[in-house]
């Protein structure tokens, strides 16, 4: 890693490079130390100049920001300008359509953030539950006792897989295919198949949304095919909309594999959680603090000068903002690199924080809860295959995502 130490408040005159090995082999230390140098970090990013902010009470205020914003295709030709190798000024910006409220900002993103705001409700998660705990039941009683079981794949997976896919009228037998997809879409280090993966899941879609047309059922899909019949989508917006929830519905899978690597790791803290399983719920917090997601979001851009950390940051630039340094500052949390079932997670960042923070977060505690408590109060001896650091994590910088977890169940 390719950091230049600086005193607290000094901006580096040089670019810093934060490395994807780095963040696999490290990546709490390499955030450290970034955390350490500088309010806001010049480095280059994928051949972008930007700014690295990793500290909680700046990422927290910058997330806040409406001046900040996700909206990168509204400004890509100034965004260029940062590009620090000319010859590949940006190919793979996005050009306009596949824009889902992610990618938006204001009232763009408030619209289509309220239009799948119904499916994430008090009263449907409560319907949830049961049929969370059922999947759950279902995917631990076929795990083979006595060999060899992938946690990732043979429960976090078709976990979130199955719930996301019944909401949104996807057939269950297109889990695997879909999570594959999905996987690759927001770990892989290469353009070319993130892209792909990309195309692949919009034809998905396409096609799907096509089918509820012709043949409507009470389902995500079909919601929205009439939301876009009655003017209030646009054709872009119907797909666009419906890959992100499909994508986000995914992302349980890491915090169930994420968290159940950490509660091995920790048996002292599983064993709390098992002596009182009600408090499972209220410790994904602490996993997704302490195990973040996200090392990065997806960059954002400053439409107005801001201040960090008394550092001035020009309008017009891009902004690289780490969640999980936030959730590992000592300045906010005590003994940050522990994990401590017991300790207060408010305010973490696991989740996001402010209009882009996560929808359907309470959807993925329910889910992350319900298939760890499933699984350890079943087999509450299950060990890793591997020491620690030989766990494999997939490559890329932004998602902390487990290649595998190999283990033995034991009851």
């Amino acid at each position: 890693m390719d950091v230049k130490q600086k005193s607290s408040g000094e901006v580096p005159t040089e670019l810093g490079r934060i490395k994807s090995r780095d963040l696999m082999t490290d990546p709490y230390g390499t955030l450290a130390k970034v955390r350490e140098s500088s309010p806001a970090y010049p480095i280059e990013n994928n051949g972008y100049r930007m700014w690295a902010i990793t500290r909680y009470e700046d990422v927290r205020k910058v997330l806040a920001d409406p001046t900040v914003l996700r909206d990168l295709v509204a400004h890509r030709h100034a965004i260029n300008s940062h590009c620090l190798i000319k010859e590949q000024q940006r190919a793979h910006l996005p050009h306009g359509s596949r824009r889902s409220f992610f990618d938006r900002d204001g009232e763009h993103h408030h619209r289509l953030r309220a239009l799948v705001g119904n499916v994430f409700t008090p009263a449907k998660l409560a319907e949830l539950r049961p049929r969370s705990q059922r999947l759950a039941d279902e995917l631990t009683n076929a795990l083979p006792v006595g060999e060899p079981v992938d946690i990732a794949a043979d429960l976090a997976r078709p976990m979130a897989g199955t719930i996301i896919c019944e909401l949104l009228g996807i057939p269950t037998t297109e889990v695997n295919l879909l999570a594959t997809q999905v996987t690759e879409m927001i770990t892989s280090p290469i353009i070319s198949e993130i892209e792909k993966a990309a195309e692949e899941l919009h034809t998905f879609s396409k096609d799907l949304l096509a089918l509820k047309r012709r043949e409507p059922a009470d389902d995500l899909c079909t919601t929205l095919m009439h939301l876009h019949d009655q003017g209030q989508l646009t054709e872009d917006e119907l797909t666009s909309t419906y890959v992100l929830v499909l994508v986000g519905g995914m992302g349980p899978s890491i915090a169930i594999g994420n968290g159940a690597f950490t509660l091995l790791n920790n048996p002292e803290e599983l064993a709390k959680l098992l002596a009182d399983p009600t408090l499972f719920e209220k410790a994904v917090d602490e996993l997704v603090r302490y195990e973040s997601n996200f090392r990065f979001v997806p960059p954002r851009y400053t439409s107005a000068p801001i201040e960090v950390g008394g550092v001035t940051i020009p309008a017009g630039e891009l902004l690289l903002i780490s969640p999980a340094a936030a959730n590992r500052d000592p300045d906010f949390f005590d003994d940050p690199d522990v994990f401590d079932v017991d300790r207060s997670t408010k305010g973490h960042l696991g989740f996001g924080h402010g209009a882009h923070r996560c929808l359907g977060a309470q959807l993925g505690k329910i889910e992350t809860a319900t298939a760890l408590r499933t699984l350890f109060q079943r087999y509450p001896r299950t060990e890793l295959l591997l020491p620690p650091e030989e766990i494999q994590w997939r490559p890329g910088k932004f998602v902390r995502r487990l290649q595998a977890l190999p283990v033995i169940l034991k009851g």
